[in-house]
């Protein structure tokens, strides 16, 4: 967001130089602000359209490459980072969606990875948005895209990836893991964040889009969970409760 000049870039890539890939960039900003690329492999939208999926949702449809990687401008890429994803989509030529590792910056894998190759419904939750690589084309084809109530600067402010991955096998499209780390990102307790008021809301919502009215005995459990956990305390459940609740509301009121 609200970037004037290609200095991130030079930080994404610390093993080889940017212009060595072809970048689509979707700068959210206002008509004051505008990132301007004479560099022929740079490509720059500047849009005031705000979300996290919408800007995915665009560079979707405006990609012209024949394999994409999603990016956010706090990753390290490693070394030979066009090898290892090129070399996957040739070993796995019917692979529309693949996914990789990530670690953080002190080298550690960012999460516990299931020891599988091809996605499933229960293996999409371990997805990170900035390891998913995939073939424009088909994903065009299929209307297969982001879910614009979902994701930071939505009206659910979480799961993105996830919704896009559960988008990605309800089209039937393969999607497939690769155990290969691509990038570095920085470390994010997300236990922190998972009692909070932002988490509940868009989790309860989440439920609800694909369970319905379960969603309002989910929010009972979840709750459970987080006090047991010692997220939260019994002190603030009733709170909680009506956060998840209205979570569920918001979501009814979109008539998705």
């Amino acid at each position: 967001m609200y970037r004037t000049d290609f200095e991130f870039l030079e930080a994404m890539f610390p093993y080889e130089s940017y212009e060595n890939y072809d970048v689509l960039i979707v700068n959210q900003t206002d008509d004051k602000r505008h990132l301007v690329s004479a560099l022929e492999n740079i490509r720059v939208i500047n849009t005031e359209e705000r979300g996290l999926s919408q800007s995915r949702n665009l560079a979707i449809k405006e990609a012209i490459g024949e394999i994409c990687l999603v990016a956010d401008d706090d990753v390290r890429y490693v070394k030979d980072l066009k090898t290892s994803i090129t070399a996957a989509y040739k070993k796995h030529q019917d692979a529309v969606v693949i996914t990789f590792q990530m670690t953080n910056f002190e080298g550690e894998l960012y999460r516990n990875y299931p020891n599988i190759s091809v996605h499933a419904q229960k293996t999409i939750e371990s997805v990170n948005g900035v390891v998913i690589s995939f073939k424009p084309e088909a994903l065009r084809n299929t209307n297969t895209y982001y879910d614009p109530h979902f994701g930071l600067g939505c009206t659910f402010q979480t799961a993105n990836e996830f919704v896009f991955m559960k988008n990605v096998l309800q089209s039937g499209l393969r999607a497939l893991f690769v155990k290969e780390v691509i990038l570095s990102h920085p470390n994010h307790s997300s236990g922190r964040e998972m009692g909070s008021d932002r988490v509940i809301y868009a989790r309860a919502a989440l439920m609800h889009k694909y369970y319905g009215y379960l969603s309002y005995l989910w929010v009972f459990k979840y709750l459970r969970f987080l006090v047991a956990h010692k997220y939260i305390t019994w002190k603030e459940i009733s709170k909680k409760i009506k956060i998840g609740f209205s979570g569920i509301a918001r979501y009814r009121k979109l008539g998705t």
